[in-house]
């Protein structure tokens, strides 16, 4: 039997591991794409998206409107929301969706789930078993 240092094994083993696995973005949000078109702001993949975070839609939805302080329509697999909104806010208050309703607090990890126990909203990580509560 040979003799290995840990140091070689480590490195081996690294080297065994599926690129997609080993990368700190393993769950990344599609870029919205966004089309303002007249005085109305369109969100084309919006279904996509959802699809992405595996969360509620009318959920999503309604906290884009609140943050961007507009109203708006949502049609099948995209949203239209009144007003000329730029993409790099429409990017912004997806990425505080993000990190208020699907980020870990604990591990960072995308694997969160919402259950409810008692009157309170609390979001699970799946990966670490942490809880912390949300206002839905």
């Amino acid at each position: 039997m040979a003799d290995f240092d840990y140091e070689s094994l480590l490195d081996r083993a690294r080297d065994n591991i599926p690129q997609e696995l080993s990368s700190s973005e393993r769950w990344k949000l599609p870029e919205p794409d966004v089309m303002i078109e007249g005085s109305q702001t369109i969100i084309r993949n919006f279904g996509d998206i959802i699809d992405m975070m595996d969360r509620d839609g009318n959920h999503v939805y309604h906290f884009l409107q609140n943050e961007l302080g507009t109203s708006g329509s949502r049609e099948d697999r995209r949203v239209l929301l009144k007003g000329r909104i730029p993409p790099k806010r429409i990017r912004e208050k997806l990425g505080n969706y993000v990190k208020t309703f699907i980020l870990c607090g604990q591990c960072n990890a995308p694997d969160t789930r919402f259950i409810k126990e008692d009157r309170t909203t609390l979001l699970k990580c799946q990966a670490c078993g942490a809880t912390r509560p949300v206002r839905l």
